[in-house]
Parts: structure tokens; C-alpha cells; sequence
């Protein structure tokens, strides 16, 4: 038997964790976090909305209210920035943002007052007036 073989079948024994430590212990943070939280907000980069995309928050989130912010809009595709919107509306509302001009930030208050209006009626009912909305923003590129 030649050392390359040798050494393939000792590489195919080797168990690689592709999920290191530190991400775990964050999933785990955030799946804690969240039972006290009303709306997810995932901030994802315009330019490259999938792939900037951490698959796992649409798992552990998806009891939750949900808002996608695709960021960096004015540096990407105006075209493409439309049909990434209506595409990921389907799962979320979606927002177009530009967070160095500050440009679809006003957007993201109506967004989170309209996901809230049926708690926050039933909470007046209750003689509960200005319930803090919780706000839990994730995004995997920061």
C-alpha cells in the first residue's frame, strides 16, 4: 500500500465540525433570547442576499414575527433589488434599505407597527398603553 492511500483513509476516519464552537454557543444564545422577543429582523446584504444568508435563522425563527432588510441597496442592481424584494416577501416583509444615507430606515417602524397592530390592540384592551416592542436583529455579517 503506497503513504497516499494510506493517508486518504486517515483523512476519511477524521470527523470535521463545520459548525465551531462559538456559533453554537450563539444559536443557542439566540434560541434563549428569543422567547422574550416580538419581531426578527435579518439584515442581509443586497448585493448578495443568499449568500449572506445564515440558513438557521429562518429555522429557529419561524414562530417568530419576521422582517428581512436587504442593506447596501444603492450598491446593488436596481433591477435585481426589486425582484429580490418580491421574492423574499413571499416569507417576510422586505425592506430596501441604504443605512450610510439613511434612505428605507422610515420604512422599518411602519413594518414593525403593522406586524404588532393585533398584539398591540389586544394589550389596550387589556389597559396596556405603549407595550415595549423587543426587537432581535441578526445578521451574519457583522
Amino acid at each position: 500500500m503506497n503513504k497516499n492511500s494510506d493517508n486518504e483513509k486517515e483523512f476519511s476516519k477524521i470527523s470535521i465540525n463545520w459548525y465551531p464552537g462559538h456559533m453554537a454557543k450563539a444559536r443557542k444564545q439566540i434560541e434563549e433570547d428569543l422567547k422574550i422577543i416580538d419581531v426578527v429582523i435579518e439584515l442581509l446584504d443586497a448585493r448578495i442576499p443568499i449568500s449572506s444568508r445564515n440558513p438557521d435563522i429562518k429555522k429557529i425563527t419561524e414562530n417568530k414575527k419576521r422582517i428581512i432588510i436587504l442593506n447596501k441597496c444603492d450598491l446593488a442592481n436596481q433591477d435585481l433589488n426589486k425582484r429580490w424584494q418580491e421574492h423574499l416577501s413571499k416569507e417576510a416583509p422586505t425592506i430596501l434599505v441604504d443605512s450610510n444615507s439613511g434612505k428605507g430606515i422610515e420604512k422599518v417602524d411602519k413594518v414593525i407597527q403593522n406586524l404588532m397592530q393585533e398584539e398591540i390592540i389586544k394589550q389596550q384592551a387589556k389597559g396596556i398603553v405603549n407595550k415595549t416592542i423587543r426587537i432581535m436583529i441578526l445578521s451574519p455579517l457583522l
